[in-house]
């Protein structure tokens, strides 16, 4: 497993774990602002691919705004994206680390904030099973 990505397999339908996400990230403050079904969208552009793919940005608005305050250079790294996959008949569910996108940011207030997404966002995630 890469070190900046933390993910874990979920013994569920593929279609039950982006519903069941997306509820309880709505009960944490993250919104679901966008959801990318990489199937649909590719055959929307004349590409077949059979694999289930789906990629939710997420965000926490409070989170954001406290966050482009201190650097808004941090507006490159939002949202957060959710990955939920098929791969060998199994269910998985990841995300890229916060804390280790944003560790040569200076700016302590920063790492802060992205230690509290992470630990929510594992939260979630653990809470899948």
């Amino acid at each position: 497993m890469d070190k900046f990505i933390y993910e874990i397999e979920v013994n569920k339908r593929y279609e039950d774990v982006l519903d069941e996400i997306t509820e309880k990230l709505e009960k944490a403050k993250f919104g679901v602002i966008w959801r990318l079904n990489f199937q649909d969208k590719l055959k929307e552009k004349g590409v077949a691919y059979d694999g289930n793919f789906t990629i939710l940005e997420v965000c926490n608005p409070y989170k954001a705004k406290e966050a482009l305050e201190k650097d808004v250079k941090l507006g490159y790294f939002l949202p957060c994206k959710i990955a939920v996959y098929e791969e060998a008949d199994k269910v998985k569910v990841g995300f890229m680390d916060p804390e280790y996108i944003l560790k040569d940011f200076e700016n302590e207030g920063l790492n802060e904030i992205a230690k509290h997404v992470k630990e929510t966002i594992i939260s979630i995630i653990n809470n899948l099973k």
